[in-house]
């Protein structure tokens, strides 16, 4: 089982934690992360809200590629309909050089309808602009250095060739299996309300069926899962801090508050849907994603105003899970 990282870098206002101390967390962690042999680090793209303080991603993972040597970095996801093509080629190719060629390019639709109306964007066609979008970042990829672009090469290139691997961000079994007609890898989270893993299962599934019927090697292309995580000495201290956490970032998500947040852990701790316990209970549930195939998780290692601390073990202990 491959084990990465996926940051979404929420934030709390009762936390009095400033958006400048968010960042110095996630590239100490993202160095920690690198060191205990973590595969990748995704940072989400958020706009006009505090689910997310990454609304370019781009510029911090040229940071966190400084102090980095091996793990992987991508956006989790770039919002492909709110970017012009062009300049994500650009913003994106830089991460790709200054990585030394680590970039992961995460795509995505989008689901945030504040932030289509506040850039202007159509949110009901946002599929549409997405496949657009993409075509034309994969063309400014691909004709980089090519005289006979109409709007002019760009003037750098990905070091990957023939470029940086596509991951798209999927909830369903459509879009995973569009994803592998294309090739591409895909990343799809758990959902906190999910019941068990039976979704994750069909989306696994049909990415799967999808890179056989565009005629790909199965293993051209992978699926990452993402799923919230917290391993504490005890499974007392694991419900005492994640109750209050996924509690916060449910209330972030929906702007409400959940009406059992214990009940809500205890079914996302029981059916795996959250990696919660100590660390010989989580290396339990993760043997349930191993029986539906999944080789490659991404741990939320930090939500919902998170102690800085306790991630940090957490993240150490969940590195070295069986």
């Amino acid at each position: 089982m491959r084990r990465s990282v996926f940051w979404l870098l929420d934030q709390y206002t009762d936390n009095q934690e400033d958006t400048a101390s968010i960042y110095s967390v996630a590239l100490k962690h993202a160095q920690l992360a690198d060191q205990l042999g973590y595969s990748s680090l995704w940072l989400a793209e958020h706009h006009f809200h505090k689910l997310g303080t990454a609304p370019n991603p781009a510029v911090l993972l040229s940071a966190i590629a400084q102090t980095t040597k091996n793990i992987r970095l991508g956006p989790g996801v770039c919002l492909l309909p709110l970017r012009d093509p062009i300049l994500t080629a650009e913003d994106y190719a830089l991460v790709d050089i200054l990585s030394d060629g680590r970039l992961n390019m995460g795509v995505g639709t989008g689901s945030q309808l504040v932030e289509f109306e506040a850039l202007g964007r159509d949110f009901d066609n946002r599929r549409e602009a997405f496949d657009k979008n993409l075509k034309e970042l994969r063309t400014n990829w691909a004709t980089a250095s090519s005289p006979e672009q109409s709007n002019g090469p760009l003037n750098i290139a990905p070091i990957q060739h023939p470029a940086p691997p596509i991951f798209v961000a999927t909830l369903s079994e459509d879009g995973a299996h569009k994803a592998g007609i294309a090739g591409h890898s895909i990343l799809t989270m758990v959902s906190p309300l999910a019941e068990d893993l039976s979704t994750t299962d069909l989306i696994l599934k049909a990415h799967s069926k999808g890179l056989l019927d565009g005629g790909h090697p199965h293993d051209s292309a992978e699926a990452i899962v993402v799923v919230f995580a917290f391993v504490a000495p005890s499974s007392d201290i694991a419900q005492a801090v994640s109750v209050p956490a996924m509690t916060k970032f449910s209330q972030a998500v929906a702007g409400i508050t959940p009406d059992d947040p214990l009940g809500m852990y205890v079914q996302m701790t029981n059916s795996g849907t959250g990696l919660f316990g100590t660390k010989e209970f989580v290396e339990g549930k993760i043997d349930q994603y191993r029986e539906i195939g999944v080789q490659h998780i991404a741990f939320v290692s930090r939500f919902g105003g998170l102690d800085a601390g306790l991630a940090e073990q957490s993240l150490r202990a969940l590195a070295s899970t069986h």
